[in-house]
């Protein structure tokens, strides 16, 4: 990446997903980043607003270049002048690493109760999501993605 893309200031799930600064931003905010920035109070959060503006791209990697995959090395220069640098070749959930059941589970149930779906029907959805080789027909599933009112 040569220059920040998608939305800088991201105002709904959308612009969210594709915003590296907001990534940035929320995880120097919060020295973690989960789904549960993916919430419309975490999105508005002006903490992570004011420190997106301070996200700026670096030059490409020159050594080891190779590696990254999808990865990336962040630098945090504080105001006393302190940097801390971290670099992650491959992230968390990208596909070469795999994708671990807890974390499918910690998104999906973040993210599903956002749709209104009741928690009875997210929980039987997930459990049908697991051992979906088994099922019949996929019917089973979209039936309880459905929202009765």
């Amino acid at each position: 990446m040569t220059a920040l893309t998608g939305p800088l200031h991201p105002a709904d799930l959308i612009d969210m997903a594709h915003s590296p600064a907001y990534f940035l931003a929320a995880g120097a905010a919060d020295r973690e980043f989960s789904w549960a920035h993916a919430a419309p109070a975490k999105i508005a959060d002006p903490v992570i607003h004011r420190l997106i503006d301070k996200v700026r791209v670096g030059p490409p990697p020159s050594e080891n270049a190779a590696r990254y995959r999808q990865g990336a090395t962040v630098t945090i220069r504080t105001t006393d002048g302190r940097e801390i640098t971290s670099t992650v070749f491959v992230p968390k959930g990208a596909g070469i690493l795999g994708i671990a059941w807890a974390d499918i589970d910690a998104k999906y149930r973040t993210l599903v109760p956002l749709s209104g779906l009741p928690e009875r029907q997210i929980e039987a959805s997930l459990e049908i999501i697991h051992r979906f080789r088994d099922v019949a027909d996929v019917s089973e599933l979209t039936g309880l993605l459905q929202i009765t009112r």
